[in-house]
């Protein structure tokens, strides 16, 4: 009742603040997605521009934000948020959202531009649903194989939309980010994906953990937060085996700074945060071989679409593939990593710079994007 009451008030206290604090707003789904906005979000207040954000998480990070140029609301109510998104009077809205407008949270029709920020740099075809982003006017685009795929999905109405080239920001920040603590030796992250297809609901799972501990390896599990509502079960059959052992850990942290500072390589089936964790320390990523997760229900597990994703791509270009029957070598693996260590430095360099936007400066550019937009000075 009391989330009834407090988003109402929300979306009026909305409605009543001043048009300077509806030219930019932001909606974050949970904190994990506002984390990847804070950088952005940051640079705006730093450079004394007006803004909101919409959160439907009690414990946004933004919440603890004091600032003159920033308001926050919290709408967890899920009735009045779809109230919310079908009547906002606001000139441009970020999201992070895909499938906006199929079914759950439309577009309203007082809202000028629908701007869409990729929070992971998986395939924008075969990770999303083919009508993912239909509704969009404006896209952040991270990478040239993104800014590709975007153009074909929308190769019938290519000039209603607007592709900007801006980079992958979070990259940025995380050469940035200074930890209070840095703690990796022997420590290796594993950051599966969620769903029925991730490592993380195979018993192989299993195999892959105990045979990191055997070789005294300190081991982080950090699930994707949409595990720990989708994969619950599989979470638990990992710490009922586990738990109890000193040199393992399940992490929640909706963050992912502090544990790719503290890990010495990381372990991934399909999630993008391998990506991340690779170009931004220049380090390889241990791909696991399982089945790509496909959410595009017209690509079929034999497309040879699937060859030239971004994130196929990456596992061969910024790490190794270790196959399911040669989990229990994982020590051996890691060990060819670390003498290889400049091979794959070098080789990381130039796969950032051959396919990425803006390696340097994406914070700076989304920014500069953001108050063009504002300023309708669209490109």
């Amino acid at each position: 009742m009391n989330n009834f009451f407090k988003s109402l008030r929300e979306i009026s206290r909305f409605k009543k603040s001043e048009e300077e604090f509806k030219n930019i707003v932001f909606y974050s789904e949970n904190n994990s997605y506002s984390f990847f906005f804070k950088s952005i979000v940051d640079e705006l207040i730093k450079r004394d521009v007006k803004l909101s954000f919409i959160t439907s998480d009690k414990e946004d990070i933004f919440n603890s934000y004091f600032s003159k140029n920033l308001k926050v609301y919290t709408v967890s109510n899920f009735f009045f948020l779809q109230y919310f998104f079908s009547n906002i009077k606001c000139k441009n809205f970020f999201l992070t959202m895909p499938d906006l407008g199929n079914g759950i949270l439309n577009r309203s029709p007082f809202t000028k531009r629908y701007i869409y920020i990729f929070h992971s740099l998986i395939s924008a075809t075969v990770a999303y649903k083919t009508d993912a982003f239909k509704n969009y006017d404006v896209f952040f685009c991270p990478t040239k194989m993104h800014l590709g795929e975007l153009k074909i999905i929308f190769s019938n109405n290519f000039k209603d939309k607007i592709f900007l080239k801006i980079g992958y920001p979070k990259i940025n920040e995380l050469k940035n980010y200074k930890p209070k603590v840095i703690d990796k030796k022997n420590k290796i992250l594993i950051a599966p994906t969620w769903g029925s297809d991730g490592i993380i609901n195979k018993k192989e799972i299993l195999l892959l953990i105990e045979s990191l501990l055997q070789k005294n390896y300190n081991v982080v599990l950090r699930p994707h937060p949409m595990s720990f509502t989708k994969d619950n079960n599989s979470i638990a059959n990992i710490l009922d085996k586990f738990q109890n052992n000193k040199n393992f850990k399940l992490s929640d942290d909706k963050s992912n700074l502090d544990a790719f500072y503290n890990c010495e390589y990381l372990i991934t089936d399909w999630s993008g945060s391998a990506i991340e964790f690779s170009l931004a320390f220049k380090k390889p990523s241990i791909f696991l071989d399982t089945d790509q997760r496909i959410r595009n229900k017209e690509i079929k597990k034999d497309n040879k679409l699937l060859d030239h994703t971004f994130e196929n791509i990456c596992r061969n270009e910024i790490g190794i593939i270790l196959k399911i029957e040669n989990f229990s070598k994982i020590g051996e693996k890691l060990k060819t990593l670390d003498q290889n260590s400049m091979i794959f430095n070098e080789k990381i360099v130039n796969f950032e710079k051959k396919n990425l936007f803006n390696t340097e400066n994406a914070i700076d550019i989304s920014v500069n994007e953001i108050i063009k937009l504002s300023n309708n000075k669209v490109a």
